[in-house]
């Protein structure tokens, strides 16, 4: 995943530099895009022809920086900075056009100008129009014979829905992101890694997104809107004892810098990954088998969200895919307890930021809240300006990665149920049904690191993450390797007996910036299956010993490195931190004393202000810890190195009663 976005990013771009926000004032590029809109729908036309009835054009401003590391370490820096256009160009009437049955998903794009140049972007924009009337023109000649052949299909309607005239101008503004935050943030997820040696690879990846996008069509439309969201990423591989690679990964999603996890929350994060990993590397395995299951939020998201695709107007009327729900509308397709909205106006959940919000889908159509299933009934679907039988207009869910046709899509699900039940309750029906089904164990999915969908567009879907098995007489839990659990998501959907009181929401990246709320599920039948790896050889030779923070120092230049002692105590707080990964922190130790916390750190730097930032990033993660105040003491300071070391070597200072 990450090594792939590395090697797509090096190979459009070069030196690394902070992305600035897209320009909003382009007047040549205003002047190109209505000269040619109109030029297009008014002129272009061809004898014995349909001509133009529709056009809508979108043009991207697009600035992307990446960094990756490896063991924390830095490796790769790229910017990339480009103007990306595309054309919905229809011929025909909107009872009848050129949208294809079958939703597209190839990359329509095409690279114009990035200055503004009003000639250059008419003459890029000229001839795209060329070749997209071109195109539309055989499509629907060809969609126009087949339907005379072979009539229409009960649940086709019109190709395109009418919509209000929108004109929205107005620029959010750019959010002040910092790339030396996010810097940091990437090397406090990695510096855990770094202190595993025996993993085989271990990767972070943090990157920023600033998006500008520019709607226009001929029936009023002009939306402008900005979009900016940061991404951090981590995925680590060890080898287990029979040679299978066991793989565990985590990322975070942010559309402003407020929305960033902290230093503390990443160090975290990266130490459960390495104590994941040390855990599959012995896990047992076991034959693939189906039994009731337990998913937790994360892995319900999955389900949730394959389910919320299926509920897309394009799949309602594609031929070639599952067609699901299709004729169901008002019947029952899960649990009177369970219904499920999708709502992109909701810009957060208890507190939470969503990364699925929106105000304009990518048709520039306004974000509705959408009813899909309410008590367990079919309700509606996610419909962009492809309508679908029974439903004439758009509810503001066309979207589509850049460059590509826009399709009713999630933005942000919420799958909420009329009848909660805690985690313990969920584990003992698991076992219950285990024992009335003559099961020995139940399944308990836990912090999904990805999913895959099956081809052909049939719907099914493997889910990647933890798995355990709980055992049915006793409730002991075991956790099992290199096994996927496997199925539909509306079968798993159908077959929930519970749903927990524990909704959690859960950002994605499929396409399209989206996210899941949703609380544990209880299934009544899930499938094992085997993971799809295969077995290598271990290395040769044992991994390269990490260096002591002593030696790391020295290797840049200890005879000029300071050290400095603090003392952080932490009111409040009566129990001990699980840990203080800080770059820069040679050693540390915590005491607990009557109504706080004391923490000694010692911390080092090549020169003065490499220290003070040290001991900002270490600042930041004792303050993280505690919800109560932290006073901080320099007990040695950093002027006094040389007698430092002279005095205490690799030790500790007498630092007096804590």
């Amino acid at each position: 995943m990450i090594l792939a976005s590395l090697a797509a990013a090096l190979a459009l771009a070069a030196a690394a530099a902070e992305p600035p926000p897209p320009e909003t004032a382009q007047p040549g590029l205003e002047r190109a895009m209505s000269a040619e809109l109109t030029r297009a729908s008014r002129d272009l036309r061809e004898d014995g022809y349909p001509p133009i009835y529709f056009a809508q054009l979108t043009v991207w401003d697009l600035s992307d920086w990446d960094e990756w590391s490896h063991l924390g370490a830095p490796r790769a820096e790229a910017t990339m900075r480009q103007r990306i256009a595309m054309a919905d160009v229809r011929v025909g009437s909107p009872a009848l056009d050129n949208h294809p049955e079958t939703p597209r998903a190839d990359y329509l794009g095409t690279p114009i100008a990035m200055s503004d140049d009003e000639f250059a972007i008419r003459h890029a924009l000229w001839r795209m129009f060329d070749g997209d009337y071109k195109s539309a023109t055989s499509d629907f000649l060809n969609k126009q014979a087949e339907t005379i052949t072979r009539g229409r299909a009960d649940y086709e309607t019109d190709d395109l829905s009418a919509e209000t005239a929108i004109v929205s101008t107005s620029a959010a503004a750019p959010r002040p992101w910092s790339l030396e935050r996010l810097r940091l943030l990437s090397g406090a997820l990695g510096d855990p890694l770094r202190a595993a040696p025996w993993l085989l690879e271990a990767d972070t990846h943090a990157g920023l997104r600033r998006l500008r996008t520019r709607l226009r069509s001929t029936d009023g439309l002009f939306v402008d809107k900005t979009d900016d969201w940061a991404k951090i990423e981590a995925e680590a591989v060890a080898l287990s004892s029979d040679g299978y690679r066991e793989t565990v990964s985590r990322d975070w999603h942010a559309r402003g810098p407020d929305a960033l996890p902290s230093e503390y929350e990443l160090r975290r994060a990266g130490e459960d990954m390495v104590r994941d990993l040390a855990e599959l590397r012995t896990a047992i395995t076991t034959s693939p088998f189906s039994a009731p299951a337990l998913l937790d939020p994360s892995a319900a998201a999955a389900v949730v969200y394959a389910l919320g695709e299926s509920l897309s107007g394009e799949e309602q009327r594609n031929p070639s895919g599952a067609q699901t729900f299709r004729g169901r509308l008002g019947e029952r397709v899960l649990s009177a307890d369970l219904s499920l909205i999708d709502d992109p106006t909701e810009s957060s959940f208890r507190g939470r930021p969503l990364f699925g919000a929106y105000q304009f889908d990518d048709q520039g159509v306004p974000a509705q809240h959408a009813p899909l299933i309410v008590r367990g009934r079919l309700r509606g679907f996610l419909l962009s300006r492809y309508p679908v039988k029974g439903f004439a207009r758009s509810n503001g869910h066309g979207r589509a990665p850049l460059g590509q046709m826009p399709a009713g899509a999630p933005g942000n699900l919420f799958l909420t149920t009329q009848a909660p039940v805690t985690r313990s309750a969920l584990l003992d029906r698991l076992r219950a049904e285990c024992r009335r089904r003559a099961k020995p164990y139940g399944l308990w999915v836990r912090r999904l690191r990805g999913w895959s969908e099956g081809e052909s567009g049939q719907g099914s879907i493997r889910l990647l993450g933890a798995v355990y098995l709980v055992a049915a007489d006793s409730g002991k839990v075991v956790r099992v390797r290199d096994l996927d659990l496997v199925g539909t998501p509306l079968v798993m959907a159908e077959s929930v007996l519970a749903a927990g009181d524990d909704p959690q929401a859960s950002d994605l990246d499929a396409g399209v910036p989206a996210s899941v709320v949703t609380p544990s599920l209880l299934l009544s039948d899930a499938e094992l299956q085997r993971s799809e790896t295969k077995p290598e050889r271990a290395p040769i030779l044992p991994p390269p010993q990490r260096p002591t923070p002593i030696e790391e120092t020295a290797a840049t230049g200890a005879a000029a490195a300071l050290i400095e002692v603090d003392r952080f105590r932490l009111s409040g707080r009566e129990t001990l931190l699980d840990g203080l990964a800080v770059p820069g922190l040679l050693a540390w130790r915590q005491t607990v004393m009557p109504g706080e916390l004391v923490v000694d750190a010692k911390v080092t730097a090549a020169d003065a202000r490499a220290l003070r930032r040290v001991e900002r990033r270490l600042a930041r993660a004792v303050a993280s810890a505690v919800d109560g105040g932290v006073r901080k003491v320099v007990l040695f300071p950093a002027e006094a190195s040389a007698v430092y070391r002279k005095r205490f070597g690799d030790g500790w200072p007498d630092l007096g009663p804590r």
